[in-house]
């Protein structure tokens, strides 16, 4: 198996090269680009030839000829020599050290692995005892998925460090061969001029979202030439509009899709396609794609004009969630525009990495997708200041929305915070006052009776425990099943799942229709254990895992 970088997707490869070779064919091509010198200077003497006649006049006129011709030579020679021991020199930098790290990497990679395996039956052993009443049992399995995941995370830093370091002398090797290629191009390829650079470097280096809208509207003379010279960076980046983001990033996916071979990466590229192109209009927007900057192919879709919307509504998938699903979570984003009415738009939001079921105990995921939500949440508030905005996040990623949020007083602006079947909010005195402060976003939840995964995750996870219901200021709604305005019966939660039969956010049932209803009034729009709800295994005495993990004290 070839092992890649999990941040640039570098193959861990030995770079194959030879600097002495290199810096050798350079010394010749100055040799002879010396050689051509003596030669121009030579021809410069025949062309002062002095005299009169046949014979001279030819000799000016072939010598002024070859004068013409000697000084793009002689450049073409210093070019090669110049190229050639600046890559000899970047290729000593850069190449030998990550060549170095290879056998150091493989290594780290198979304790990582052996730890990762140990932390997995932890946690297989952890929740078989969850479903007993031995809370011995309970407890003591719960500390060891704890210590296999301190040292499986310590490893992982450690494989992480080292891969940091190949990725810096790999990036920097591969940006000094591209650059050689340039160069033997006749400085073709994508070479920025000064103020557009200039630009760049300032987008990058921008503190916020709002900076970047600035910077980008007040240059609209450099965008086209930076769009071209990264598309990769302006599709992502938060902060420029969402429309110049989608036709950037959805030309990019078509340019992949035209070499990219058969296999799993093709297939997540083509079921960012299907959603795309499912029926009905308009067409969804693709505002975030990142083909190979994670383990997961992570994109974001919006289903209506973000510009204009008054209700700006976001979708966040949980473990085991991928861009395979977009298709389906699209289907619901379309029902939510429709029940809410002119005005919405909703954002499904695939933005990070998410756990698959060993990893849903840890915070890693969910740490590393907060940041990313944190920044696109700014760019929302960004973008559209006048807008509500409402986070409707299901099982780990309303852990992974809870870790975003709750990490500044003001909820990132989020109006509404809407948590359905959640896998538990951070055990983290911070996160929780924010969240519970008194201040926007009100939050919102619902777990179903039948929800026994849920309960599961927040007993054996400790890093998120918090049961979000139980939280002061809380508005818990029922998704166990009632009736509507009219009366019409509203199907309930039967398991976990957040889409089909069944599940959370299935349009048509109890639960899609209260985050509908708390969308356009702030209200659920069933009343709790109201007409039309039923009974399920986690009802009354059952309860016992959602009492015990309900909320920390700090």
């Amino acid at each position: 198996m070839t092992l890649t970088s999990p941040n640039r997707g570098y193959p861990l490869e030995r770079l194959e090269g030879n600097s002495g070779s290199m810096a050798y064919w350079s010394g010749l091509f100055t040799r002879v680009a010396d050689r051509l010198g003596d030669l121009r200077t030579a021809v410069q003497s025949a062309h002062d030839l002095p005299g009169v006649g046949r014979a001279v006049t030819a000799v000016r006129t072939d010598a002024s000829d070859l004068s013409g011709l000697l000084p793009a030579d002689i450049a073409e020679a210093q070019l090669l020599a110049g190229v050639m021991q600046r890559y000899a020199d970047a290729f000593d930098a850069h190449a030998k050290p990550a060549n170095d790290l290879i056998d150091d990497i493989e290594t780290a990679h198979a304790e990582w692995s052996r730890l990762n395996m140990a932390a997995d039956h932890a946690g297989r052993a952890a929740m078989a005892a969850a479903y007993g009443d031995d809370q011995d049992k309970i407890d003591d399995t719960n500390d060891a998925v704890t210590e296999a995941i301190g040292d499986r995370d310590a490893a992982k830093e450690a494989l992480d460090a080292l891969w940091t370091q190949y990725e810096g002398y790999y990036g920097d090797w591969d940006t000094a061969y591209a650059a050689a290629l340039s160069e033997l191009a006749g400085g073709g390829g994508t070479v920025l001029t000064n103020e557009a650079r200039d630009l760049l470097d300032a987008l990058l280096a921008a503190t916020s979202p709002e900076d970047i809208y600035r910077l980008w509207l007040e240059n609209p003379e450099l965008q086209d030439e930076i769009i071209k010279s990264h598309p990769e960076i302006i599709g992502n980046l938060d902060g420029i509009p969402w429309d110049v983001r989608a036709t950037v990033n959805k030309a990019r996916l078509d340019e992949l899709l035209e070499t990219e071979p058969e296999g799993p990466h093709r297939d997540e590229l083509e079921a960012i396609v299907r959603a795309l192109n499912a029926a009905g209009t308009p067409k969804p927007n693709l505002i975030s794609f990142d083909p190979d900057g994670s383990e997961q192919v992570t994109a974001a879709l919006a289903y209506g004009d973000l510009s204009t919307a008054s209700e700006i509504n976001t979708l966040i998938p949980g473990m085991k969630g991928n861009v395979g699903d977009l298709f389906s979570w699209g289907e619901s984003a379309k029902a939510l525009n429709d029940s809410v009415g002119p005005g919405s738009a909703t954002v499904v939001w695939f933005g990070y990495d998410t756990p698959e079921l060993l990893e849903e105990p840890a915070m890693d995921r969910a740490q590393d997708g907060a940041a990313a939500l944190r920044s696109y949440l700014l760019a929302v508030r960004a973008l559209s200041p006048d807008a509500d905005v409402n986070v409707i996040a299901h099982s780990y990623g309303s852990t992974t929305a809870a870790l975003a949020i709750g990490s500044q007083p003001d909820g990132l602006g989020v109006t509404s915070f809407i948590a359905v079947g959640s896998a538990g909010f951070p055990n983290d005195p911070t996160v929780v006052e924010n969240l519970t402060n008194g201040k926007p976003p009100q939050i919102y939840a619902t777990i179903s009776e039948d929800d026994a995964i849920a309960r599961i995750g927040r007993a054996t996870a400790p890093g998120h425990p918090v049961s979000p219901e139980r939280l002061p200021g809380t508005t818990v709604f029922d998704s166990d099943g009632g009736v509507d305005s009219s009366g019409g019966s509203l199907p309930s939660a039967t398991g976990h799942d957040a889409l089909g039969p069944g599940a959370y956010l299935e349009p048509g049932s109890e639960s899609f229709y209260n985050v509908s209803e708390i969308i356009q009034t702030g209200q659920p729009g069933t009343e709790r254990g109201g007409e039309g709800s039923t009974q399920g295994f986690w009802d009354a005495d059952n309860w016992w895992i959602s009492d015990e993990y309900a909320l920390i004290d700090f």
